[in-house]
């Protein structure tokens, strides 16, 4: 969902099929995996450093802090409350092994994980004030570096449109989704919304 990997996802995976959702959290996206489980070669997970997904868990684990909602304590935080870290950087080092995991369960496709380091690849500082962009999957976008992206099934964004306006503060939500948009409207009634032409 990063919009620090919008560039590095059109630059590398321009001819891939692209998920995307907050923390990487397979566990939130089974219903999208399981329509691509027989369409695919191979299968790559691309979770990065400086996570606000990963910041939420330790902050909940760690901290003590409540969650930001139902939705992102079931789909995402529990998976972890069993484990042992001691720092943020462990904790994303154990949800890059997590998440590969949970895929090799869906996938008989190869799998491979990588860990990017957002310090190590290039992005443009964003001088507009952030949105979300919620979409289906598909190739990877360049939004520029002021929108964050969530493409999977309608039914899987809730958890990662919750950590986007109630921990990151973002008030705009856009899509080509109409019903999305109005469910969006119903949620978070102070959250403005963009329709967009289809892409």
């Amino acid at each position: 969902m990063d919009r620090r990997l919008n560039r590095y996802l059109a630059e590398n995976f321009n001819d891939s099929i692209v998920i995307r959702n907050a923390g990487a959290n397979v566990n939130s996206l089974k219903t999208t995996l399981i329509k691509y489980k027989n369409l695919i070669d191979e299968v790559v997970l691309l979770p990065h450093t400086d996570c606000g997904a990963m910041k939420v868990v330790y902050s909940n684990i760690v901290e003590g802090k409540k969650a930001t909602s139902t939705a992102v304590e079931d789909k995402l935080i529990k998976q972890f409350t069993k484990t042992k870290f001691s720092s943020l950087n462990e904790l994303e080092g154990l949800n890059l092994k997590l998440q590969e995991e949970n895929l090799r369960k869906i996938f008989s496709a190869p799998v491979r994980a990588e860990l990017i380091d957002v310090n190590k690849i290039s992005f443009e500082q964003s001088k507009e004030p952030f949105s979300v962009y919620v979409t289906s999957p598909g190739k990877p976008i360049d939004l520029g570096s002021s929108v964050y992206i969530i493409s999977s099934d309608e039914s899987e964004v809730w958890d990662s449109l919750d950590i986007a306006i109630y921990v990151m503060r973002i008030n705009k939500i856009k899509s080509e989704n109409q019903n999305l948009l109005d469910q969006v409207r119903n949620r978070y009634p102070s959250i403005a919304v963009e329709k967009l032409s289809n892409r």
